[in-house]
């Protein structure tokens, strides 16, 4: 018979998979199955790929110590998947086969924890005979705490707090008092608040028109990929939840991604409210627990729906028909570490190897998506009319320049204060949007110049807590505001900037009736603090919510007729090609917030550079002419969607071995373009600094596939085949950053 040798991805950031030696006591493993495998010092679960070449094999060649499941745990399209991802975005081949496999269960210990197959499994004791005489009072407390509970319960509830109650149950088991059975327990998440009783939407013009054609896509079977262009509060997600009921008519399941998961609850709640149990929900914020049950329930069938955030694309969905992707512009789709993928982009891929519909929504498109659209890669639905009678609400411009020469508020104008006043006096509600936290942007030194910066970091500190606290929002650093400066001792230290802190401070300083809640990433570090939040709003508790950009996605807020924007020119001056475009997006969206139901709504942009094409047309929310203007930029410039991007940046501690590090990668770039594409630096990256490594960045334009194979090739030449140390590859990147 002849040696056994199989492929394993091991769940490390090494770039090529190894192969290992099956011994004959061990069954073989399928490709999709879990296998225990020593590398290095460590025992490691990895995923068999297959059987292995039997040409050129180590003549120490490890073997495989267990192998953990019998059959399969993935189908074959998200092993297609997983291998796409490693080769599209240079990514550690392990690294990506660990997302489709099962998460941890949440348990420590023994070493195959993490592959724990199946659901938790509880203790559970029933009621046999309540007069069998007990010994003691434990045995006394344990058959009166199973009969208040009905006869039957956990023990782990029993006994949370008095251990002894285990044992006694035990001792009553003996005798016939009591049955103790093992039950599979499915941990469930926190339900959000269910959405009130509606009636079923009937359907505008164009909403039928849409849905004409993506049920004939989905009746024919295949891979179709539509984009849905609406405006904010024309009624996509009506849109996605019907696709989602001809998949399920269909016998096949469907998939809902979303930015957020905690941001974005109307689609979670409109698909439980909907499907009910046939939901499940895959998210960062669930316990490793949770997440482990929802994937199971998933695998089995017993869940035909899955909402969820980035990572939910790789769910284990059968028979998967549809895939939706809501706000698909989101830069959150955008994974930051290892592997780098983009969940938009993954979804399409999923959806064509799984012969599904592909269907991704926004009222502000990536330009990507756009420019696939007039290709004719993707097919163009739209939803240009807002349901409602009042329509698109009207935008109005304040320019800051006059309104501070005049004297006015530099964080609320008049025209804002009194718009806000109004509400308030109406019963209405209103949204203001700072896309930055914080009290104040840094603590400047009027004596030299010099900001208060991070240590390890090449930024300035943010500060907190009325100006008390200094933070750096990348390392995390905090220490309290100082006296004098570090520089120059000088003692003449001046706050400048204003974040969401001090915003919600100036509106209760001007409306001190008013009830006022804040949303950034501060106020969101408590597990469901958004989701009480946003549901303390939606119930009429708060008049006015304060946020970052968390407020523009996807909520619907009826009561909401005001949306005022305190600083439209945030983001507008970064050195990123991309800036104009995540403004107008970000503006459109928190645009709509405002007027979604019955009241007319109303939208005060306060600026600075009030005539920026970005600004005008976002209150227009003209998306076509934006489109034709940046698109005229981006194709002078060479840059996406009219070119690829790769984003290459060195990283490490000594600054002159970074820089040679990345010179020398640059030139052996520039080698192999040969004009085929081009190489922009070495140079040191915006960021210069971050947690004390210094990062130095190489930027590659031009076709995707060209600037893989040479950057592959020169990495392996540079540090081999397995490793490559301090080199970060973002391909597809969406920020030069």
């Amino acid at each position: 018979m002849s040696e056994r040798l199989v492929s394993v991805a091991v769940p490390l950031p090494v770039q090529d998979a190894f192969t290992y030696r099956v011994g004959v006591e061990l069954p073989t493993p399928a490709a999709g199955c879990r296998v225990l495998v020593p590398f290095g010092a460590q025992r490691v679960v990895g995923m068999c790929l297959g059987p292995a070449a039997a040409d050129d094999v180590p003549p120490k060649l490890k073997s495989v110590m267990e192998v953990v499941d019998e059959q399969p745990l993935v189908a074959r399209p998200l092993l297609d998947l997983a291998a796409w991802l490693a080769e599209h975005y240079l990514a550690p081949p392990g690294e990506c086969y660990r997302l489709i496999a099962p998460p941890a269960g949440g348990r420590r210990g023994a070493a195959l924890a993490d592959v724990d197959a199946g659901f938790r499994v509880d203790r559970v004791a029933r009621l046999l005979d309540a007069t069998v005489a007990t010994r003691g009072a434990a045995q006394r407390e344990a058959l009166a705490r199973l009969e208040a509970a009905g006869g039957r319960a956990r023990v782990a509830d029993l006994a949370r707090d008095r251990p002894a109650i285990r044992g006694a149950l035990e001792a009553l088991a003996t005798r016939g008092a009591v049955a103790l059975e093992d039950e599979r327990a499915v941990r469930t998440p926190a339900s959000l608040p269910a959405l009130p009783e509606r009636e079923r939407p009937a359907l505008t013009g164009e909403q039928s028109a849409a849905l004409a054609a993506l049920h004939s896509a989905q009746d024919a079977g295949g891979f179709r990929p539509f984009l849905l262009h609406g405006v904010t509060g024309s009624g996509k997600t009506e849109v996605y939840l019907r696709g989602v009921e001809r998949a399920l008519e269909l016998g096949r399941g469907a998939l809902l991604l979303v930015p957020e998961i905690a941001l974005t609850p109307l689609l979670v709640r409109a698909a439980q409210a909907r499907f009910g149990d046939l939901v499940a929900v895959q998210h960062s914020e669930l316990s490793a627990g949770e997440r482990h049950d929802q994937w199971w329930r998933i695998r089995e069938g017993a869940a035909r729906v899955v909402v969820g955030a980035r990572s939910a694309v790789f769910a284990p969905v059968r028979e998967l028909g549809l895939v939706v992707v809501d706000e698909e512009h989101e830069a959150a789709y955008k994974q930051e570490e290892s592997p780098r993928y983009h969940g938009r982009d993954v979804a399409v891929m999923r959806a064509r190897l799984e012969g599904a519909v592909a269907l991704l929504g926004s009222a502000t498109p990536a330009l990507e998506s756009w420019h696939n659209a007039l290709l004719g890669k993707y097919e163009r639905l739209s939803l240009r009319r807002r349901i409602g009678s009042f329509g698109l609400p009207r935008v109005e411009i304040v320019d800051r320049r006059e309104a501070m020469r005049g004297g006015d508020n530099p964080i609320l104008t008049m025209p804002l204060r009194e718009a806000l006043q109004a509400r308030l006096d109406r019963g209405e509600q209103s949204l203001l949007l700072l896309n930055r936290r914080g009290w104040a942007t840094s603590l400047l030194c009027r004596e030299c110049g010099e900001p208060l910066g991070c240590p390890r970091c090449s930024v300035a500190l943010t500060l907190h807590e009325r100006g008390a606290l200094a933070r750096c929002h990348y390392c995390g650093h905090d220490v309290r505001a100082p006296d004098a400066c570090a520089a120059c001792k000088g003692v003449y230290l001046r706050l400048t900037g204003f974040g969401t802190e001090r915003v919600t401070e100036a509106v209760q300083a001007a409306l001190p009736k008013a009830r006022v809640g804040r949303l950034d990433r501060d106020t969101a570090q408590r597990r469901g603090a958004v989701a009480k939040l946003l549901h303390d709003f939606e119930q009429g508790a708060l008049d006015i919510l304060v946020g970052t950009q968390m407020l523009a996605k996807g909520h619907d807020f009826p009561r909401v007729t005001l949306v005022g924007v305190v600083d439209a020119d945030v983001g507008l001056g970064l050195p990123d090609f991309r800036a104009a475009e995540r403004t107008f997006e970000l503006l459109t969206q928190v645009a709509g917030r405002a007027g979604r139901a019955e009241l007319a709504g109303e939208v005060i942009l306060q600026s600075h550079r009030p005539d920026h094409y970005a600004l005008r047309l976002a209150c227009d929310q003209d998306y076509e002419a934006f489109w034709e203007r940046e698109s005229e930029f981006r194709r002078t410039m060479g840059w996406p969607p009219f070119a690829s991007l790769v984003n290459v940046v060195v990283r490490s501690r000594d600054p002159e071995a970074g820089r040679r590090e990345a010179g020398a990668l640059a030139e052996a770039l520039r080698v192999a373009a040969q004009r085929r594409f081009r190489v922009l630096g070495p140079g040191a990256a915006p960021l210069a600094r971050i947690k004390d490594e210094h990062r130095f960045q190489v930027v590659l334009r031009g076709p995707r596939k060209a600037m893989r194979e040479a950057l592959r090739s020169a990495l392996v030449k540079r540090h081999g085949p397995v490793r490559w140390p301090g080199i970060v590859v973002d391909v597809d990147a969406l920020s030069v950053l």
